[in-house]
């Protein structure tokens, strides 16, 4: 691979590339970008587990995870959460303990609720988050393009890794790929490695679906994904299937390689071969990859829900509000509308 797939290359190319970007860039405060988890279901008020919702401001979440364990007396591993808040934001997200919660008089950080529960919370029992951002020093046409944007991501954005996905300057790619090119080498987390290179292989496969004109379009062979239940099918009828993709009934999928992914068929099966053969050339690196990931599929689109942008023309900002399903990145989104990269424009939040 001979750079990294990050949004906005040339590899991993906008959906509004055609069209005038909002310019701008996010607010310095990390009031600027506020971010509030919806959990996938409320606590029960019943059982051994304690919930605990928790605001956080310039705190990353292994900092607090650290310091409700010390102030609980447990140990870290046993405090639960659903997923990952960027650090210079202010977050809501909920936490989950083997003991009764204490405060544990961390700066930035307030306790908000506590409700028991019968069971840990765990990655990825997370609906979405809802966003509110605040974009500065936009351009003096902004008011005049924003339209034009808007309407090409009502039909869907695409479902990109952002940047931070892939550690600052793509650390986190080369230390993933440098792993599975020596996987006897000890590392602190294989399975997380191997998420970093799914992540790269499925940007790939995204950015070249894209450069096709094919987000919106059935591919032969493809994965599909049905919105209302979730389910999975091989399209093995275009005919059929390609109506229902062009409506939004369906979604296309992408690969998250690993040894029990289900693949495409014909066409979409050498996409997605083509990907993985980009960043892992080399059948023992592949190896490697599906010891440690399961393997499973994204959608190539997602869909903002409640997406409000007020525009000030006379500061040349704005305030966007929006809700994204769990897993996806609210600075793709940012940066289609904007078309700075947010290593050009400060679009990521100080990561994890």
């Amino acid at each position: 691979m001979t750079a990294a797939p990050l949004p906005g290359s040339a590899a991993c190319p906008w959906l509004t590339a055609d069209l005038p970007g909002l310019g701008g860039r996010l607010g310095d405060a990390p009031e600027d970008f506020v971010v509030d988890e919806v959990p996938a279901y409320a606590p029960s008020g019943e059982g051994p587990h304690f919930f605990v919702r928790v605001r956080k401001r310039d705190r990353n979440t292994a900092e607090v995870r650290e310091a409700l364990a010390r102030a609980a007396g447990c140990p870290p591993m046993d405090v639960g959460f659903a997923g990952r808040k960027d650090r210079h934001a202010v977050t809501t997200q909920w936490f989950s303990l083997p003991k009764a919660p204490v405060d544990p008089g961390l700066e930035g950080v307030e306790l908000l609720e506590t409700t028991p529960h019968n069971n840990k919370l765990r990655i990825g029992h997370l609906k979405g988050n809802r966003f509110k951002v605040r974009l500065v020093e936009l351009d003096p046409d902004a008011p005049a393009r924003l339209p034009a944007l808007l309407e090409r991501l009502s039909q869907g954005v695409p479902n990109y890794y952002g940047e931070q996905r892939f550690g600052r300057d793509t650390r986190g790619l080369r230390d993933a790929l440098g792993f599975v090119a020596e996987p006897r080498r000890r590392v602190k987390d294989p399975q997380f490695l191997a998420s970093v290179l799914q992540s790269a292989i499925f940007n790939t496969w995204l950015g070249a679906r894209i450069s096709a004109g094919a987000l919106h379009t059935l591919v032969p062979g493809d994965v599909l994904k049905k919105r209302e239940t979730g389910g999975l099918f091989v399209s093995e009828d275009a005919a059929a299937d390609a109506p229902r993709v062009a409506s939004g009934e369906v979604d296309p999928t992408g690969p998250l390689p690993g040894g029990r992914m289900r693949a495409g068929l014909a066409e979409a099966l050498e996409r997605e071969q083509a990907a993985l053969l980009s960043v892992l050339p080399d059948a023992e690196m592949r190896a490697v990859l599906d010891r440690f990931a399961p393997g499973t599929r994204r959608e190539a689109r997602i869909f903002p829900a409640d997406l409000n942008v007020t525009l000030y023309a006379a500061t040349r900002e704005a305030t966007l509000e929006f809700f994204l399903p769990a897993g996806s990145f609210a600075t793709v989104l940012l940066a289609e509308l904007c078309h700075r990269a947010p290593r050009e424009g400060g679009f990521v939040p100080e990561g994890e």
